[in-house]
């Protein structure tokens, strides 16, 4: 990667994290500032290539605006430090500049650290929001610039959280991106009897396990908190499940049923649940759908090894290619749908 560092005695501002809302706020960025007086610290993942979130490595690249390290920011006097979904922590000592913020995913003082698309909805939370803060030396525990408080629905899922508090956290920027470039603002020290944090060794998302033995409340909260397609989703009966739907219809305590496309379930309340199963391909059958290409790539090649009729062969490649094809498509839909 080719990073130009920026002349130290010009006034910056760093834009340091991913996805949507770092790459929009450089952008709004561009219309107050020249370009080599921004400059950006992508996150360690963002590899300059566009996923089911814009890159801001490549936006910055196409851009022609700086890309420094963490380390080369850090001597700049006269810096503006804009934290959007970084992935380092930060010790303000190391900074030459005392203008550090950052944007959180949570109304602090609650959901300090990670998975802020999870924990809300596990612990069936009916509002979230975004935050405005200093950074300090801890973990999202500096001084509230300002806030934006929104509903979270009941059919919500982390990923409808996650897209929430992207748009809500450009809004909150745009709100306050001239008085931090003014310093005309004021800040709240956070009240400590409201706080709490999650560390990532907290949740396992790699072993999701949904505990059956709750109120139908509780179990759909399970469901949906770990509904993102893009990193997990949980399963029931080896199925993953792409959506829960939790209704006020009593169908009697602890009933679970499998449909073709869906499961129906209750807690200990008995309130109705649906869950849409992710793999609907031979009814829903996960395991199907998983192992099906490697199959196919087995018959394939017994096949082969049986045969000496050239048309025979060519005919086999071209209907295992067009079943590969079929499966990449599958699961393109799966992680970006």
């Amino acid at each position: 990667m080719c990073v130009r560092f920026p002349n130290p005695n010009h006034f910056k501002v760093c834009i340091a994290g991913k996805n949507a809302i770092a790459r929009n706020a450089l952008k709004l960025l561009q219309a107050r500032f020249k370009n080599d007086e921004l400059c950006i610290i992508p996150n360690r993942d963002d590899v300059g290539m566009d996923t089911w979130q814009p890159s801001l490595l490549k936006y910055a690249r196409e851009e022609n605006i700086s890309v420094c390290t963490l380390e080369q920011v850090q001597q700049i006097p006269n810096l503006l430090f804009l934290s959007l979904e970084f992935d380092r922590l930060l010790r303000t000592e190391q900074f030459a500049s005392k203008t550090l913020y950052n944007i959180h995913f949570s109304a602090l003082p609650k959901y300090k650290g990670v998975y802020t698309s999870i924990t809300p909805l596990l612990n069936g939370e009916r509002t979230s929001g975004v935050t405005l803060h200093c950074i300090d030396n801890g973990i999202d525990t500096g001084d509230i610039i300002a806030q934006r408080i929104f509903d979270i629905g009941l059919q919500e899922s982390a990923r409808d959280l996650y897209f929430k508090y992207l748009a809500q956290g450009f809004v909150l920027f745009k709100e306050n991106v001239d008085s931090l470039l003014t310093g005309d603002f004021q800040c709240s020290k956070q009240d400590f009897r409201q706080s709490c944090y999650f560390s990532r060794t907290q949740i396992d998302v790699k072993n999701i396990h949904i505990n059956l033995k709750k109120t139908s409340f509780e179990i759909h909260n399970q469901l949906r908190a770990f509904i993102f397609r893009e990193y997990q989703l949980p399963s029931l009966k080896g199925v993953r499940v792409a959506k829960s739907t939790l209704s006020g219809e009593f169908i009697g305590a602890n009933v679970f049923a499998e449909q073709e496309n869906e499961f129906i379930l209750s807690g200990i309340d008995g309130f109705k649940i649906v869950a849409e199963k992710a793999d609907i391909l031979a009814g829903g059958g996960g395991i199907i759908l998983l192992y099906a290409k490697h199959f196919y790539f087995i018959l394939f090649l017994i096949f082969c090894s049986t045969q000496k009729n050239f048309i025979h062969y060519f005919i086999y490649l071209y209907t295992y290619a067009q079943k590969q094809a079929y499966f990449i498509k599958r699961s393109l839909y799966d992680k970006y749908a």
